[in-house]
């Protein structure tokens, strides 16, 4: 038990301080920032940017990251309003499907021909911008019966059915990746490629999975906020994917793979949906969000390096110790190679 919850402090303890620390000021320094503004402004960003952050997390997870999230968010959002007459549910479907298929290709993409992931969806990120604004006509679209979006606009506990979708995606990401072999196997393409791949593990097949997952992410999340509003913008989301890799690195996602899970996720969105919320209520500047945002991802990386640091040098201490222990006692016994090499007694002395 114990070592439980050592373990969980170690790798949560940075974050949850983090959080707890923002809360404080907040309430502290923003008479505005009410408890109730504090939950629906949380729970109001789970839906985009824990969705998307969420898909993103296991690119990051797999040792790649996917810079086509923002561009493939306003694609799905204007595929879905284009849909938006077949009704909600399928046209929120329809655009997460054309999100799935994409991000499926990318990832094959990548990991046959073994070019950087940067490269490819920098590309893809351009193109999926330039055919956003091809189905859209270069303008903001809308739906012709806006009821169609009266179903999303409903809340439960300042919940909107948005907001639990979000959860629920965060949740199936957890599942998968700590109990299913997908999962599993997307860990070892990140931690250890070279020795993942001689060990049998499909990397092409993982790092498609991987992209697969973030692209159907990102149009979820892009279908729902745009089917939410009744309208498309196909130049939207431009801030999408800044907002996205903050919470991943915020919540402790490794940019070098093997590491991070739907926990770490949920801290990330949730500190990130914290700024935005006391930002919104003290009246403060957009760009406060992204000095606030920006100074506080340097904080915890920087928390994260000493506390890592620290752990490895308790480690290495603790292992050098093992180690004189294991000499000074291999030198008393009679018959090991330190006792047989130790000097004759002298005369008048004994054993």
């Amino acid at each position: 038990m114990r070592r439980s919850v050592g373990r969980a402090t170690r790798v949560y303890g940075v974050q949850g301080g983090v959080l707890l620390a923002l809360l404080v000021i907040l309430f502290a320094i923003v008479p505005e920032f009410t408890v109730g503004a504090a939950v629906f402004g949380t729970l109001d960003g789970v839906a985009l940017i824990g969705i998307t952050a969420a898909g993103l997390a296991v690119t990051m997870i797999a040792g790649e990251l996917d810079m086509s999230v923002g561009s493939m968010a306003a694609l799905a959002g204007v595929i879905s309003i284009r849909a938006g007459e077949l009704g909600l549910v399928p046209a929120i479907l329809i655009g997460t499907l054309a999100g799935l298929v994409l991000g499926l290709a990318q990832g094959l993409l990548i990991a046959r021909l073994q070019i950087s992931s940067l490269v490819v969806t920098v590309g893809t990120w351009i193109g999926f911008s330039g055919l956003a604004l091809v189905l859209a006509d270069d303008r903001p679209i809308g739906l012709d019966r806006l009821t169609t979006t009266d179903p999303l606009l409903v809340e439960w506990l300042s919940m909107t059915p948005a907001t639990l979708i979000g959860i629920g995606v965060i949740a199936l990401l957890g599942l998968f990746l700590g109990f299913s072999r997908f999962g599993r196997e997307i860990y070892a393409v990140g931690g250890a490629r070279r020795e993942a791949r001689a060990a049998g593990v499909p990397v092409n097949a993982s790092l498609a999975t991987a992209f697969g997952i973030s692209g159907a992410c990102a149009a979820l999340a892009g279908s729902i906020a745009c089917m939410q509003g009744a309208s498309a913008d196909p130049r939207g989301f431009t801030t999408l994917l800044l907002s996205a890799v903050s919470a991943c690195l915020i919540g402790g996602i490794s940019l070098y793979g093997g590491r991070g899970n739907a926990i770490n996720v949920t801290l990330g969105v949730l500190i990130l949906c914290l700024i935005i919320a006391g930002a919104t209520a003290a009246g403060a500047p957009t760009y406060v969000t992204g000095l606030v945002t920006g100074g506080l991802l340097m904080l915890v990386v920087t928390m994260e390096f000493v506390l890592d640091r620290t752990v490895a040098v308790r480690r290495l201490n603790a292992a050098r110790s093992r180690h004189a222990a294991a000499l000074l006692a291999g030198m008393g016994r009679p018959g090991t190679p330190l006792a047989a090499a130790a000097p004759p007694p002298g005369p008048g002395k004994t054993l």
